[in-house]
C-alpha cells in the first residue's frame, strides 16, 4: 500500500473509495485522496446503499415497504429492566430496545407521510406522541435525542461474492426491523466469514481465492434469503387490516405462545443458537 504512517498507525477514517481492481493475487483500492491500498480480500460492510457493492456490479432485488423507521434514544420514567418491548400498531410496529446506559432505543415504523409528521414535531410533542403510541409501557418519555429516519425495504444482493470481494451485513441484505434481526444476520455473516477464512488459512490456501469465497457466499445467501423472506411474511401479516384477518392473526399468535417447544426453537434460531 502507498502513503505514510506515523508511529506505525495510518489514519484511514474518514476516507472514500473511488474504485477498486481485483488482480491475480490481491485487490487494489483507489482512495479519493489519490492514495491506494491493497489486500488479499476486500470485505464490503458499508450499509444498505453500499457504494462498494455498486462498484462490484452486484445487483439487488426486493421490495419497498413505503415506510420509514423513525429512530431516537429516549429516557423514560420507569427503567427498561434490560427488556425489549414491541407494540404492533395499525401504522406499523414500535420497538423500545434497552441500552446499557439506561436509555431506550426507539425504532418506530411509520408510513412515509406519518414519519415526516413525527420528524417535524418538537421534542415535547414527540415525547407525548411516543408515550401514547407505546401505551406508556415505560411510563412517560422524559428525554430524547434528535430524531432520524431511514427507509424500510427488503433488499437482497444477487450474489455475496466477486473476485477477491465479499459482502456482509446490510450491504448484503436489508430486512424489515419488526423482528429485530438485522444485526443478528450481520453477526452470522461475520461468524461464517471468520470460520471460512480461518479454515482456508489453516489449510494454507489463499483466503481471497474464488472457491474459498464461494463457500461463504453460498451458505450465507441461502440462510439470509430464508430468514429475510420469513420476516417479509411477518411484515405482510401484521399489515392486515381486515377484522377477520386480524382475528386470525391474533389466534395464531396465541397458539404459538402456548406451543412452548416451537416457541423456544424459534427463539433459539433468532439468537443464532
Amino acid at each position: 500500500r502507498s502513503g505514510t504512517a506515523t508511529g506505525g498507525v495510518r489514519r484511514l477514517c474518514p476516507a472514500e473509495v473511488r474504485g477498486f481492481e481485483a488482480r491475480e493475487d490481491r485487490v487494489v483500492l483507489e482512495l479519493a485522496d489519490g492514495e491506494s491500498l491493497s489486500a488479499r480480500l476486500l470485505v464490503a460492510a458499508d450499509g444498505a446503499a453500499s457504494p462498494l457493492r455498486d462498484m462490484a456490479g452486484i445487483a439487488t432485488r426486493g421490495r419497498d415497504y413505503a415506510q420509514r423507521a423513525v429512530v431516537a434514544h429516549v429516557v423514560t420514567e420507569r427503567p427498561h429492566e434490560a427488556t425489549a418491548w414491541q407494540r404492533f400498531l395499525p401504522t406499523g410496529p414500535l420497538a423500545l430496545l434497552p441500552l446499557a446506559d439506561g436509555r431506550s432505543s426507539v425504532v418506530w415504523s411509520l408510513p412515509e407521510g406519518e414519519a415526516q409528521r413525527v420528524l417535524a414535531l418538537d421534542d415535547a410533542a414527540f415525547m407525548d406522541a411516543l408515550g401514547i403510541a407505546s401505551d406508556f409501557r415505560l411510563g412517560r418519555v422524559v428525554g430524547t435525542t434528535r430524531r432520524a429516519a431511514f427507509p424500510l425495504k427488503l433488499q437482497l444482493a444477487e450474489t455475496y461474492q466477486s473476485d477477491r470481494f465479499v459482502l456482509l451485513g446490510d450491504a448484503a441484505h436489508a430486512v424489515h426491523p419488526l423482528a429485530g434481526q438485522g444485526v443478528n444476520l450481520g453477526l452470522r455473516d461475520v461468524a461464517e466469514l471468520r470460520d471460512t477464512l480461518r479454515a482456508a488459512r489453516d489449510a494454507g490456501r489463499d483466503i481471497g481465492a474464488e472457491h474459498v469465497l464461494r463457500r461463504y457466499a453460498r451458505r450465507r445467501r441461502s440462510a439470509d434469503t430464508l430468514d429475510a423472506r420469513g420476516f417479509d411474511a411477518l411484515a405482510r401479516i401484521y399489515a392486515w387490516q381486515s377484522p377477520p384477518l386480524v382475528a386470525a392473526r391474533g389466534l395464531g399468535v396465541r397458539l404459538l405462545d402456548r406451543l412452548t417447544p416451537l416457541k423456544r426453537r424459534i427463539a433459539a434460531h433468532a439468537a443464532g443458537l
